[in-house]
């Protein structure tokens, strides 16, 4: 008798904990879904902004940007950038800003969006070509709003920016 209620104590334990960890794992699914169908609407939207942790310039040097200003905002057809640039000219000192970043303000083109729901990421490109130079940028966002950003230049050596994109901060 005892051993036939140690074992129905066993099973019912055992299925609990079965239960538990399926729908722990549903539920965690679920939250992940959610915060990709967010990201995926705000950058539908084009009103976000990515703010770089982290750039690496093509010689693999890597440079932490947590305490730098840098930002790349996107309003429906204009963007506003200022990004830190650590690399090397290819010709022409004119693409250099005075404090040797990337600069810009004005109309992007050949803006486009790509979404992968299966791989739950989503690939945004465009141009934005000052009178010195033309910049094409490669961002890529994962759920949760981690981004990749590449940046090809005509003058300047290819650059990668590792940070986050999120809804547009407002100041007060």
């Amino acid at each position: 008798m005892m051993k036939k209620t140690t074992l129905i104590v066993f099973v019912c334990m055992l299925i609990n904990t079965i239960v538990f960890a399926q729908s722990k794992k549903e539920l965690k699914k679920e939250q992940e879904q959610k915060e990709y169908q967010k990201i995926a609407a705000l950058i539908e939207s084009q009103n976000f902004e990515f703010e770089a942790d982290w750039a690496t310039s093509q010689s693999g040097r890597r440079v932490n940007l947590i305490s730098n200003s840098n930002f790349l905002r996107i309003k429906n057809d204009s963007a506003q950038i200022y990004l830190p640039y650590f690399g090397t000219l290819t010709s022409g000192v004119a693409a250099m800003t005075n404090d040797g970043g990337v600069e810009f303000s004005g109309l992007i083109e050949n803006y486009e969006m790509t979404v992968d729901d299966k791989k739950q990421k989503i690939s945004v490109k465009f141009n934005a070509t000052t009178k010195n130079d033309t910049f094409n940028f490669y961002l890529t966002i994962f759920r949760g709003g981690n981004t990749l950003t590449n940046l090809n230049s005509n003058f300047r050596s290819a650059i990668k920016y590792d940070g986050i994109t999120r809804e547009i901060k407002t100041k007060k």
